[in-house]
């Protein structure tokens, strides 16, 4: 997941860890962790925020399914 990419977006669109967290049912801490990477989103939050953000496809891949490289 790419945390940065996903804080960006929130950013740029106007929202605060804040808004989120109360849109998402979770207390900010918890948001807040959950941006950091140290704690995931589950399946039911990401499909929120896909929505609140109104997330391109490309933006979902991006931030959500980042493929990791094999070490060759």
């Amino acid at each position: 997941m790419d945390y940065m990419k996903l804080k960006g977006i929130r950013v740029s669109k106007g929202y605060t860890q804040e808004v989120l967290a109360e849109e998402l049912g979770i207390s900010t801490k918890t948001y807040n962790r959950k941006e950091l990477g140290i704690i995931e989103f589950n399946r039911k939050e990401i499909a929120q925020l896909i929505e609140i953000l109104d997330l391109s496809d490309s933006e979902v891949f991006n931030i959500f399914f980042t493929p990791e490289l094999p070490n060759v």
